[in-house]
């Protein structure tokens, strides 16, 4: 057979074996989109060796179920060892049950259907927003971002967000090429996905081409030679037939099964090919590695390109590699003395730091005025630093993940906290991935007030605080939220910032250096030879713990009050810190938080108590729903009275 059927062949085997040894695994993709991968392959540019050179086309598969699919591809062009197959699925493999970025060759951690598109739509606009620093004769930044999706990434609303902001920047340099199977896990996509798919994205401006018969890869490579010459992004509609070749084929039967031996056999057979499991023949890597070693040339070409780019044009080079330094020498020069809001303080800070951090970018779901997440005197999209990402929360989200996944920019993104339940997966792969980026959610608690239930965020910050590897910084003042901010820039991970929409003092003994620690003592207990009760909260509650405290102190109470604007980071300092600012006698703790109280009773022990909001809030005037919740100054000292009483707990204090 001719050669490029047999690498297409080859890879339906290997995907086959990986998934029938694991005996775990989609089949139907592997069969019916390994054309679309080889044509992928083949057009796309990278190399083994430096799998993340910034310059490589990116390859996303969204359809992540069909990860033994890019994972034979990869074999053939060099990532993965024949073992890595041969491990599919198991503990810490290389090749993880959806593709991961952990696995070199990698661009996106997909499988959530929908995220990928998304994620590919960032990865697009972040190589369009870096053509800004090609120089006549160096093009550094030239390179395609490819994506393959299923009916179902289609079916979920991510994907037409995505596809509408791309087709409004023109994001020619994005294709995605979409497996028309008809079939999903439960049938026919006819009772589910009637969409006529080409009308939809043609009505969003996008670039629409059918290969009417998927099995022709020749045709997918002409799609794609035809999409390079689009000004807009580019859809190629490839019919297949799932589970190509196999019984199975055509049936939801071999959606998600993995075959038995004999059926696999018998499909490999089909096919042409030898059934030993794993095995490739020699003429396939031949072929394959011919053209990884034009791939190479290209890559030779663009480091000597861009070695001479960074000698013409050294200040220019060195803004494509984050350095937080100076932004964070200047977060060290910022003084606030009146009342702001900490939006207000956020949006000082976040233009500060741009000044001296050009790779920060990023927008909001249209709330620029609102949540003042926006750089000033810099235009949107393309040319500028801001993103209009228009009222599209789920698409911003992963749209971000994918700006952060290219490696140039610092991304930040912003909308009122409550719909961060819009984006609550778009983070959570942010989280999985580790990627630096910033969520800046605004109007924090039932203070929005009259904006009522539907506005109020009651169980977000606590459902944040939930999702590992993720920062949830809510700070009490302008001060704090510098913190917020340089934990920001020097975490390896992403970080949501919890701000109010209310103007908030700055507290005296609020410490953007202690705030770091995730909790810290923000007011000490005036009487240093005992300590009588302790007052722990975050952001705006902790005013009204520092009231309190002057109140219960005034009656002969020691009381300490203690600032936790990041929880889960104050829990991974030494012990010795916890202890000295929360010492495991002092059993007579209040923890204040305008929300779900459930997370706090870590801090607050089985004998504390913890004062917030557990259930939805309600339409009205701040003033009226802190009384109706009981956030009061008259509450707080009588429940912290009833505490000591109760507790009668006497320790000398640790300072």
């Amino acid at each position: 057979m001719e050669i490029e059927q047999k690498i297409i062949n080859t890879m339906r085997k290997l995907g086959l074996n990986a998934v029938v040894s694991a005996n775990s695994g989609h089949t139907g993709i592997i069969l019916d989109a390994a054309p679309m991968m080889y044509a992928v392959f083949k057009s796309a540019v990278f190399t083994p060796g430096d799998p993340n050179y910034p310059n490589r086309d990116r390859i996303v598969l969204s359809a992540g179920h069909g990860s033994a699919l890019l994972y034979s591809a990869m074999h053939l062009f060099g990532f993965l060892k024949k073992e890595d197959l041969q491990n599919f699925r198991q503990f810490g493999s290389n090749t993880p049950g959806h593709p991961e970025i952990t696995t070199p060759g990698v661009d996106a951690s997909t499988g959530a259907l929908g995220q990928g598109f998304a994620n590919a739509v960032g990865l697009a606009l972040a190589e369009k927003m870096l053509e800004r620093y090609n120089e006549p004769k160096y093009p550094i930044y030239d390179h395609y971002t490819y994506c393959i999706v299923g009916d179902g990434d289609l079916m979920e609303g991510i994907s037409y967000e995505s596809a509408s902001f791309a087709g409004r920047n023109a994001l020619n340099k994005l294709i995605v090429l979409y497996d028309c199977n008809h079939v999903s896990l439960d049938g026919r996509t006819n009772i589910t996905f009637p969409d006529d798919v080409r009308a939809r994205f043609e009505a969003v401006d996008w670039n629409v081409k059918v290969v009417e018969n998927g099995n022709d890869y020749q045709k997918i490579l002409d799609a794609i030679l035809d999409a390079k010459k689009a000004t807009q992004p580019t859809l190629i509609i490839c019919e297949t037939t799932i589970g190509y070749g196999s019984p199975f084929a055509d049936s939801e039967k071999c959606h998600s099964n993995p075959f038995d031996t004999d059926t696999m056999n018998e499909t490999i057979r089909r096919f042409g090919l030898d059934t030993t499991p794993f095995r490739v023949d020699a003429d396939v890597y031949a072929f394959c590695k011919k053209l990884v070693d034009e791939k190479v040339k290209v890559y030779n070409d663009w480091k000597k390109l861009r070695s001479k780019y960074a000698v013409k044009y050294p200040i220019r080079s060195r803004e494509l590699t984050i350095n937080t330094k100076k932004a964070l020498s200047k977060l060290g020069s910022l003084k606030f003395n009146e009342d702001m809001s900490t939006r207000e303080a956020s949006s000082r800070v976040l233009n500060a730091i741009a000044k001296t951090l050009p790779n920060l970018i990023g927008g909001t779901a249209d709330l620029s005025k609102s949540t003042l997440a926006k750089i000033v005197d810099s235009d949107y999209q393309i040319t500028g630093r801001n993103i209009a990402f228009g009222v599209r929360e789920h698409a911003m989200g992963a749209i971000t993940n994918g700006l952060a996944l290219h490696g140039e920019w610092l991304p930040f993104c912003s909308t009122f906290l409550v719909f961060s339940d819009y984006m609550r997966y778009a983070i959570r792969m942010s989280a999985i991935m580790r990627l630096r980026e910033i969520f800046v959610f605004t109007h924090d608690s039932i203070a929005v007030g009259e904006d009522g239930t539907t506005h109020e965020p009651v169980e977000q910050i606590e459902s944040l605080r939930l999702i590992p590897n993720l920062n949830v910084f809510r700070p009490c003042d302008a001060n704090e939220t510098v913190a917020g901010y340089r934990l920001a820039l020097e975490s390896n991970a992403p970080t949501a910032l919890i701000l109010s929409r209310q103007k908030l003092p700055i507290l005296k003994g609020s410490d953007s250096n202690l705030a770091m620690l995730g909790g810290y003592i923000i007011s000490p207990e005036r009487d240093k030879k005992e300590l009588h009760g302790i007052i722990i909260a975050t952001g705006s509650e902790v005013e009204l713990a520092l009231k309190a405290q002057e109140i219960i102190e005034h009656d002969g109470f020691s009381i300490r009050v203690v600032s936790m604007p990041e929880r889960n980071l104050f829990f991974k300092q030494d012990k010795k810190y916890i202890e000295k600012v929360l010492p495991k006698n002092m059993k007579c703790r209040l923890v204040i938080e305008a929300g779900t109280t459930a997370g706090w009773y870590r801090v607050a022990g089985d004998t504390g108590y913890v004062l917030g909001v557990d259930e939805f809030g309600m339409s009205g005037s701040p003033k009226d729903l802190y009384a109706h919740f009981g956030l009061t100054l008259p509450n707080i000292v009588k429940i912290m009275d009833k505490l000591i009483k109760d507790n009668r707990t006497y320790i000398d204090s640790v300072i």
